[in-house]
């Protein structure tokens, strides 16, 4: 099996009162597909895509705000499941944008599905406070590549957060950048490096130079 590609489900808590939370896991559970994961906010799935490839582990992690006062469910329908409150977890709602998706399920049956994703600026504000949260060399990756490849291009990005450099949520997220960019090898820069893995010395310094400098422009365009 190949390593795991991880979906963050983002719950909009307010619109899953009276039940519609339970519904939800329920609903996903019943199709026999879904165990829990090895985290306890996790359900995993394998998927074959048909290829001759190793079977895909796919794990849906569930989250919601940190400001939220989540009410439990009694009984619980998964007595070790539980949803993780994750700082910066809120920006997901403030304008998401609808992608649509057309492929097959995993019974081969072709489909269309439509969902909301979080648009990129607000991402970047989550990724931001993932980053001053945890220790996984990714959001420091995922950071510098929407800084990097987001539509619209860093200058839209800053634009963005800087019309909203009053909301708490992206002063903190601003600050976070600044802390852990301070230096090429600050925190931000070191775990991109960790990312790429490289054994050469003069790419692992060129990958945090070049970290260091992405973040660092888009600081100075707020």
């Amino acid at each position: 099996m190949s390593a795991a590609l991880t979906w963050n489900l983002a719950l909009d808590v307010e619109k899953l009162s009276r039940g519609r939370y339970a519904e939800m896991l329920k609903a996903l559970l019943d199709t026999g597909r879904y165990k829990q994961g090895d985290k306890s906010f996790q359900l995993m799935t394998e998927v074959d895509l048909g290829d001759a490839k190793p079977v895909e582990r796919v794990d849906v992690e569930f989250l919601a705000p940190q400001e939220i006062k989540l009410k439990k469910n009694k009984p619980k329908l998964f007595p070790e499941f539980r949803v993780l409150q994750a700082d910066g977890c809120g920006a997901a709602f403030r304008a998401p944008e609808q992608v649509t998706v057309t492929g097959k399920t995993v019974l081969g049956a072709k489909n269309k599905v439509s969902f909301q994703v979080a648009s990129l600026p607000d991402f970047l504000i989550m990724k931001a406070f993932a980053l001053g949260g945890r220790d996984k060399p990714k959001d420091a990756y995922d950071i510098c590549y929407c800084l990097d490849h987001g539509s619209g291009g860093m200058a839209s990005l800053a634009r963005n957060w800087k019309k909203r450099k009053q909301d708490k949520i992206v002063a903190r997220a601003k600050t976070i950048l600044q802390e852990k960019f301070e230096s090429v090898v600050s925190f931000g820069p070191m775990q991109v490096v960790e990312f790429y893995n490289s054994a050469n010395p003069e790419e692992r310094s060129s990958q945090a130079r070049r970290a260091y400098e992405v973040v660092r422009a888009f600081l100075k365009m707020l």
